[in-house]
């Protein structure tokens, strides 16, 4: 195991709340945000906790004429394909050391295409989780059969390679370069839109 501390935070909840036609009582009852943690209970970094949460991003036209976005629990609103999501992992040191070396490693649920993490400094994968990097590094290779024009036969699959774009990430991870003090706390956002 590294000596990195990672949490790896499985929105469970989002598979239930992203079904189109869940009634505010069923998001309500749905199954709460899960975490692993990945270190010793000696380890000053079993000290920090998540709290995760999402909330329905929705324009609303104020009276005043401008445009406002406002949040909502996703409890009290109806979350249809299309609707604008925004992932907010709250952290806490509770202990009384520094913390160190902390490391958070978010899914991108399936029904969730990535729009952006907030923090710029955030690394990302498109493979799964296996290699993380900046959006802008990153590529896909796909394997596309073609029909040749002459006798309309597929041809051989061949590989492509192409730059990957935010909706292709599968994971997101903030490393905190900075000590987390006794008692500090922080946010990291990322926003996406349901599929």
């Amino acid at each position: 195991m590294s000596n990195m501390r990672k949490i790896l935070i499985e929105a469970a909840m989002v598979t239930g709340v992203l079904m189109a036609g869940l009634t505010a009582t069923q998001a309500a009852t749905a199954t709460p945000l899960s975490v692993t943690i990945q270190a010793a209970a000696t380890d000053p970094r079993a000290d920090v906790k998540i709290d995760s949460k999402i909330m329905v991003e929705r324009t609303d036209g104020a009276e005043s004429g401008k445009t406002e976005i406002k949040l909502f629990d996703p409890a009290t609103v109806k979350v249809i394909p299309g609707d604008k999501l925004l992932f907010i992992n709250t952290y806490r040191n509770t202990g009384d050391s520094a913390v160190t070396g902390f490391v958070v490693n978010n899914p991108v649920h399936s029904a969730v295409a990535l729009i952006e993490v907030v923090e710029d400094w955030a690394l990302v994968s498109v493979d799964g989780g296996k290699n993380f990097g900046k959006l802008s590094e990153l590529t896909l290779t796909e394997t596309m059969a073609t029909a040749t024009e002459e006798t309309g036969e597929t041809a051989a699959p061949e590989p492509t390679t192409r730059p990957a774009v935010a909706s292709d990430v599968t994971h997101i991870r903030w490393v905190l370069a900075s000590p987390i003090a006794p008692g500090a706390s922080g946010e990291l956002r990322f926003r996406g839109v349901v599929k």
